[in-house]
Order: structure tokens, then sequence, then C-alpha cells
């Protein structure tokens, strides 16, 4: 858990984002305590992580029942352009078929050219759709 939450921490500190490494653990352990919230993927080799992906789950008219959303791929920076990257969507998606889901998507950040490459090799397009977004803050007692 702790070299999982390491390797969050550096990718919430690559795509600025308010979380920490603490939050990223409090994430995990609630994901890993309910197998209908979404799953986490890890690479390692000798005992080291490589990588990670999580994705959630949503139910979806839409698209006909559950979906797949790919929330997190992060991959070390002395692994990219092995494939670690490509085997975690691949397991993800193994996932998805296991569990008769219809649709997998995965929000990318601007400029993220390396995850793009991966996705669009698994098999990926870029769908038209602008994401919205408000963030609600806790109100001072």
């Amino acid at each position: 858990m702790d070299q999982l939450c390491g390797l969050a921490s550096e990718l919430l500190t690559n795509i600025r984002a308010e979380g920490t490494a603490e939050d990223a653990r409090r994430v995990f352990e609630h994901i890993m305590n309910s197998e209908d919230l979404g799953w986490i993927v890890v690479a390692e080799s000798k005992g080291t992580l490589c990588g990670y992906a999580y994705a959630s789950y949503e139910w979806r008219a839409e698209f006909r029942g559950e979906t797949m959303d790919i929330v997190a791929l992060f991959v070390a920076p002395q692994w990219r352009s092995k494939g670690v990257g490509g085997s975690l969507i691949a397991a993800l998606l193994e996932n998805a078929r296991d569990r008769g889901i219809r649709r997998v998507s995965a929000e990318v950040h601007p400029g993220n050219s390396a995850i793009e490459r991966t996705l669009e090799s698994s098999g990926f397009d870029p769908e038209p759709r602008t994401l919205w977004g408000l963030r609600l803050e806790k109100s001072k007692l």
C-alpha cells in the first residue's frame, strides 16, 4: 500500500491535483473493501511497483448497464515505454469483459500524449464530449 500511495502521490503532483498520498490511501482502501466500486491493478517487478491503474464502476442506462471509467493510470518514469501501461490497460479490459461491461472510458488531461498513445493502441477512440465540473467546498461551521 505504501508503494501504491507513493506512485499515486507522483501522479497527483504531475496533474497538479489537490489530493495527497493520504487521500489516495483512503480511496484505495475504500475501493479494496468493496468490489462493486472499482478495481485497482498494479504492475510489479522484483517487489517494486512499476505502475498502477484504478478504475471505477458506474451504472448508466445510456450504455445498457455497468460501465468502467479508468480514473488513473500511472507508470513510474523508469518503466515508461516498456509496455507497462498497455499491460495495465489490458488487465482492466479483461476485468471489464469478465463483468460483462460493454463500455470503458478514460479521461485524459490535455497534453498527455503518452496515455493517448497507450489508449489508442488498446483500441480506444476519442469521444466528442466536454467534461464539466464543479468543486464543492466544505462549509465552514
